[in-house]
């Protein structure tokens, strides 16, 4: 028997994943622009396309096969928000850092405690969990994600419709808040699996740990980073087809090494990405974000494919009517009514407060945080994961389909203006 034909457990595995996230990558690709025409997203197709071959309907993909799923979930996870979070970082410079500065910080404080504590009563009215395991399922779902939402907030579209200051203050957010979930989700996780002055103990040296580390360490790996770039190209001793890797070279840098001493790989690479990106000159930055950008545009699509290939279908159907009354919450309670109170005395304005209401998404940090706690052995945790993985699907599906429409609604436009034409939409909105 030839080595391509080994069966199930072989190569062949490996290969029938690559050709079809290979192939699910090129076409999706190339349709980008078309998909968000029909108020569709590369993220929502991905999805759908993990579902239709995954185990429950063709059978093509397998996860299960290869072994801990849900631990390889985690791993493809961190590694794309690593990329992603560079990339939006990148995005950053010094003067949005100013002009956000009150957004920035009251989506941080207020925004954040409100999604959690909401989240988390929703969990515990609707789905009857314990209280720990509730409020460890709104920590899970706080972070707004940086991948979906750096695709909502880019791309020709939103560049011509969106100010500046409202797609930065969604970047900020929710590159920040990702690391920054890591202390809700402790604090739970702790309180469900040990005694409450042990759970306490834990949670602040692990807070401390983690999140010092990744700001004490981001910062200076990523200014240093910055130093270097500019020493290397004022002595030319750098090539224009290595410039552009760096970006992804320290995301990965920086993921590994701080993940490696304890700390939180996630919020130190947004952290390093701001130092960097501030450090280096305007065209080079722009190159590096370009790259940047296109990397993680398509390395969110694997994520994507291989949680469609392992929803708990099972167990959704045991949720019930309760699993969609959680999953309704999440989208109309968990963000909407804390926005305007975190940004209360700053000047976004009513058709600011209404857009970043409702664009909070959640995607690939929820998936990262979700299968990170199964190293704690939590009680409840095959319905945390069935009802997280219920409320990204909704989320997903609802944020992909009103993106369009919402970025056209803030503009003044007819939200449904480009839905029966989409190409010829296309080709005047490029014109």
């Amino acid at each position: 028997m030839s080595p391509a034909s080994t069966g199930k457990h072989g190569p062949v595995t490996l290969d029938t994943a690559l050709i079809v996230v290979g192939g699910s990558m090129l076409v999706l690709g190339l349709l980008s622009r078309v998909l968000k025409r029909l108020f569709l997203s590369s993220v929502l197709i991905a999805l759908l396309l993990g579902v239709v071959l995954g185990p429950e309907v063709l059978g093509v993909l397998n996860p299960a096969r290869e072994g801990d799923e849900r631990r390889i979930l985690e791993e493809i996870a961190r590694v794309t928000l690593a990329l992603a979070l560079m990339g939006a970082g990148l995005q950053i410079t010094r003067a949005d850092l100013r002009t956000n500065a009150r957004r920035f910080v009251g989506l941080l404080t207020v925004g954040m405690v409100g999604m959690w504590v909401l989240t988390g009563l929703g969990a515990w009215l609707l789905l009857g969990l314990p209280f720990w395991a509730a409020f460890l399922l709104g920590a899970i779902l706080t972070p707004t994600d940086p991948v979906v939402a750096s695709a909502l907030v880019t791309g020709g579209l939103a560049d011509k419709n969106l100010p500046r200051w409202l797609r930065r203050s969604l970047q900020l957010e929710s590159g920040a808040n990702d690391g920054l979930a890591l202390p809700f989700v402790l604090v739970a996780a702790f309180m469900l699996t040990e005694p409450v002055g042990a759970a306490l103990g834990h949670w602040a040296t692990e807070t401390l740990k983690g999140v010092g580390l990744a700001v004490a360490l981001g910062a200076p790996i990523g200014y240093a980073s910055g130093k270097l770039t500019e020493l290397s190209l004022r002595r030319s001793e750098i090539e224009e087809t290595n410039l552009i890797g760096l970006g992804i070279s320290l995301a990965l840098l920086t993921v590994g090494l701080i993940h490696l001493l304890g700390g939180s790989g996630i919020l130190a690479v947004f952290v390093a990405a701001i130092f960097f990106s501030a450090v280096l000159e305007e065209e080079v930055r722009e190159q590096l974000e370009q790259v940047q950008d296109s990397v993680s545009k398509y390395l969110i699509l694997p994520v994507f494919i291989f949680l469609g290939a392992i929803l708990p279908w099972s167990q959704w159907a045991a949720l019930g009517v309760s699993g969609l009354a959680f999953a309704a919450w999440v989208l109309l309670v968990r963000r909407p009514p804390v926005v305007p109170l975190a940004l209360a005395g700053s000047d976004t304005g009513r058709r600011g407060t209404a857009f970043l209401g409702w664009f909070g998404p959640i995607g690939v940090a929820a998936v990262f945080y979700v299968t990170y706690i199964e190293r704690f052995n939590v009680p409840e945790s095959e319905r945390i994961f069935a009802a997280a993985t219920l409320a990204i699907c909704a989320s997903v599906l609802v944020h992909s389909v009103t993106a369009t429409p919402g970025v056209r609604w803030f503009a003044g436009r007819s939200p449904l203006g480009t839905l029966r034409h989409p190409l010829r939409a296309e080709v005047e909105e490029s014109a």
